[in-house]
């Protein structure tokens, strides 16, 4: 088996990163559909709640990524 530095383990992979650039097209088409789902003409309160949940919960990951990324980037070299 490999044995991975802690550095190693927290560097950015191809993998990594393709997978990242996907989730964020996910969160932008679910802020999309979240702000389609507001602004249809028959809204009813089930579909202000979706919308709003929705854009919630898209934000929130966007979020806690960048929280991540950039608490990883302060982090001293060893």
């Amino acid at each position: 088996m490999e044995n991975l530095t802690e550095k190693e383990k927290s560097e950015p992979t191809f993998k990594k990163n393709i997978i990242r650039f996907f989730a964020y097209l996910f969160c932008a088409f679910l802020i999309w559909f979240g702000f389609d789902t507001l602004t249809k003409t028959p809204t009813t309160t089930k579909d202000i709640l979706k919308g709003i949940g929705i854009i919630a919960a898209a934000c929130i990951y966007l979020f806690v990524d960048f929280r991540i990324l950039i608490s990883k980037n302060k982090r001293p070299n060893r």
